[in-house]
């Protein structure tokens, strides 16, 4: 005869019980104890038994529950059609997923859904109906293609990252519990930083900054549109940083930035992209706002981190060059710094970049250092350029 688990429970819930009546009776008789005293001890027994065994019921309601509810949550995933045109897409190569063709036909209210999914798994999580554990069989997989793809995060979550906090707490203390355990996360390549979770760099988006209109400038006799760039922008950003390292004979000229960098500066800095006629993207540059950052050159020149504005990097793309596009985003940098209260512009240049050396001593920069050893070891001259604080 098989007998089931809270069967079983019940039994030995009676058994204790059981002994501890018998326990209570030789003490009463063991110390003599009047009529009123052992029912006292009695009484005191059968509300510890009591006590217990509600406690453990409600505990193995409260699994059963999270349980069937769990199980209501795989069952609706699974017949959403907003959910599974979304996942269909999802399950596919990284590099296929990750195509805008492929999201020709999903909606915005489709993402929307997917969202919303997961952000009633982390009320579960939240209100400790559910662990994470709990939650990771099921619906790990189907939680990390989503927020590590990369066109749904340039394109959905990160343009209006605060309007997804229980998305980028969700994910924290998920991609912490699979760290812990050993467990990998599906596209690792585009997770989010535990610095960027930390930091909760996704409360800060352009949702509600108030951009200027983009800027039509001539060069050279030939139109270009300069912009402020946003989250949308990465995947070019990434692609004329690396047509740009592709034809430099020597890679110690210009050290990359990565998509950790780019990302957090997005959030919390300014990048400015300057625009061929067809709209793609001739140049882009970096700039570092006066805030307490290691990427900040401040402790490089002796100065404190709010009192420098850093000219972190410019990129060209080959086909864009001799333009004069990096001169343009000396201008707009120094345009930037004097709004933002700084005292010097700083930037880097190595000593064998002669091109870029001239477009900065030709603006009023100056050497201040050189011989600085930056970006995992490179040679660097340190460059200054003071500005009138009114």
């Amino acid at each position: 005869m098989r007998i089931n688990k809270n069967t079983l429970r019940r039994l030995m819930i009676i058994l204790v019980t059981v002994c501890i009546l018998i326990s209570c009776s030789l003490i009463a008789g063991l110390f003599h104890l009047g009529d009123e005293a052992a029912v006292g001890l009695f009484s005191l027994a059968a509300t510890l038994v009591g006590t217990v065994f509600i406690a453990i019921e409600l505990r193995n309601s409260q699994v059963v529950t999270c349980c069937d509810m769990l199980i209501d949550q795989n069952n609706y995933f699974h017949d959403n059609e907003h959910l599974m045109k979304v996942y269909s897409i999802l399950e596919q190569s990284p590099a296929e997923s990750g195509s805008s063709d492929q999201w020709k036909d999903v909606q915005p209210t489709d993402i929307a859904c997917y969202c919303t999914f997961f952000e009633n798994l982390y009320l579960l999580y939240r209100n400790k109906i559910a662990k994470i554990e709990d939650l990771d069989d099921l619906f790990g997989y189907r939680f990390f293609i989503f927020v590590n793809n990369p066109f749904v995060q340039e394109h959905h979550l990160l343009p209006t990252s605060s309007s997804y906090n229980e998305i980028f707490r969700l994910y924290a203390a998920w991609a912490e519990y699979r760290r812990k355990a050993g467990t990998p996360i599906p596209r690792e390549e585009y997770a989010f930083s535990p610095a960027y979770l930390k930091g909760e760099y996704y409360l800060h988006d352009l949702s509600n900054a108030r951009l200027d209109a983009p800027e039509k400038v001539i060069l050279r006799d030939r139109p270009f549109v300069m912009r402020r760039l946003g989250f949308e922008d990465i995947a070019d950003i990434q692609r004329v940083q690396q047509r740009a390292c592709n034809q430099l004979a020597d890679p110690s000229l210009f050290y990359p930035l990565s998509r950790e960098e780019i990302l957090e500066s997005l959030h919390l800095d300014t990048l400015w992209g300057v625009f061929g006629e067809e709209g793609n993207l001739a140049a882009f540059a970096l700039f570092v706002g006066c805030r307490h950052t290691e990427r900040n050159l401040g402790k490089d020149a002796d100065m404190s981190w709010d009192a420098a504005f850093t000219f972190d990097v410019v990129v060209s793309d080959p086909a864009w060059r001799g333009y004069g596009l990096q001169k343009l985003f000396i201008e707009r940098a120094i345009a930037e710094a004097r709004k933002a209260g700084a005292k010097a512009i700083l930037a880097t240049v190595s000593p064998q970049n002669s091109y870029s050396m001239e477009n900065f001593l030709s603006k009023g920069f100056t050497v201040i250092k050189s011989g600085l050893s930056k970006y995992a070891g490179l040679e660097r001259s340190l460059l200054s350029y003071k500005l009138c604080v009114e």
